[in-house]
C-alpha cells in the first residue's frame, strides 16, 4: 500500500519567506530605514506569523499593543536609560509588526476593507499619541527648557497634517499612483533622502530618551526632516490634482 502524505495546508517559513520576496511592493519612495531594515524584518514576522496561522488583524493587534505599550511608558516614567531602551525595542518591534500585516495580508491572498481600516485607525492614533506622550513627559519630568515643549507641538501638527494628506490624496486620486521607477540606483538615493522623515528613526531615536540633549537634538533633526518632507508633497500633490483636473477639463470639452 502506498503511504499516505500529509498535505500541508500552510507553506514553511523558507517558502512563505520566498512568496514574500516576489510579492512584495516596490521600494520607491520608502525612506532608507523602512527599505533596509522594517520591510524584510515585517517580511520574516509575517512569514512566521503565516505559519502559525495568524491573520493580519491579530498582526495588527499584536503590533497596537507594543507600540502603546511604549507610548504609555513614555507618557507615565521618569526618562532613563533602560527606560529609552525598552521603548525603542517596542516601538521598533511594533512597527515591523505593522508592516507585517499588509504582507501576511498578501500572502493569504488579499488584505479585507475591515483590516485595511483597522490599520489606518491604528496608524492614527499612534501619530496623534506619540508626541503628545513625548510633550508630556518633557513638561512632568522637567530636566529642559521650556521652548523645547514646543518641538513635540509641532510634531504632533506636521505628522497629522501629513497623515491626513496621504489618505486624502489617494481618495481624490483614486487609489495610490503607479510607481515610476521601482528600483535602482535614482530609488535608493531618494530613499536616502527623505530618510529623516521615516517613523523607524524616530523609534530608534527613544534610545537616547534617557540623555535629552541628545534626544531633543535628534528629536529635532527629524522634526525638520518630516517639515521638509511635507512641504515637498503639499507642492507635489497640489502638481497632480491640478492635472487631473486639466485632464477632466479636456476630457468634457
Amino acid at each position: 500500500m502506498a503511504a499516505i502524505h500529509p498535505v500541508r495546508s500552510r507553506p514553511t517559513v523558507t517558502e512563505a519567506l520566498a512568496q514574500l520576496r516576489s510579492a512584495g511592493k516596490s521600494n520607491y519612495g520608502i525612506p532608507l530605514y523602512s527599505r533596509v531594515v522594517n520591510r524584510p524584518l515585517g517580511r520574516r514576522f509575517a512569514a512566521v506569523a503565516h505559519v502559525l496561522g495568524m491573520t493580519p488583524n491579530q498582526v495588527t493587534a499584536v503590533s497596537a499593543a507594543l507600540t502603546f505599550t511604549a507610548i504609555v511608558i513614555v507618557a507615565t516614567m521618569p526618562p532613563g536609560v533602560v527606560m529609552g531602551v525598552v521603548v525603542a525595542a517596542l516601538l521598533c518591534l511594533g512597527y515591523a509588526l505593522d508592516s507585517s500585516d499588509g504582507q501576511l495580508a498578501r500572502l493569504r491572498g488579499g488584505g479585507t476593507l475591515t483590516g485595511e481600516w483597522l490599520d489606518h485607525m491604528i496608524d492614527c492614533a499612534k501619530n496623534a499619541s506619540i508626541h503628545l506622550a513625548v510633550l508630556i513627559s518633557l513638561y512632568r519630568f522637567g530636566g529642559v527648557d521650556e521652548t523645547a515643549l514646543a518641538l513635540p507641538a509641532a510634531f504632533q501638527v506636521v505628522v497629522t497634517v501629513l497623515f491626513f494628506g496621504n489618505t486624502l490624496i489617494e481618495q481624490l486620486r483614486g487609489g495610490p499612483r503607479p510607481v515610476r521607477d521601482a528600483g535602482g540606483r535614482r530609488s535608493m538615493i531618494r530613499s536616502v533622502l527623505i530618510a529623516p522623515a521615516d517613523y523607524g528613526l524616530l523609534c530608534v531615536a527613544f534610545v537616547a530618551f534617557g540623555w535629552r540633549p541628545i534626544f531633543l537634538t535628534a528629536y529635532a533633526v527629524l522634526l525638520l526632516g518630516n517639515i521638509a518632507y511635507l512641504t515637498g508633497a503639499l507642492v507635489r500633490w497640489r502638481r497632480q490634482l491640478a492635472q487631473l483636473d486639466a485632464d477632466r477639463r479636456a476630457a468634457t470639452a
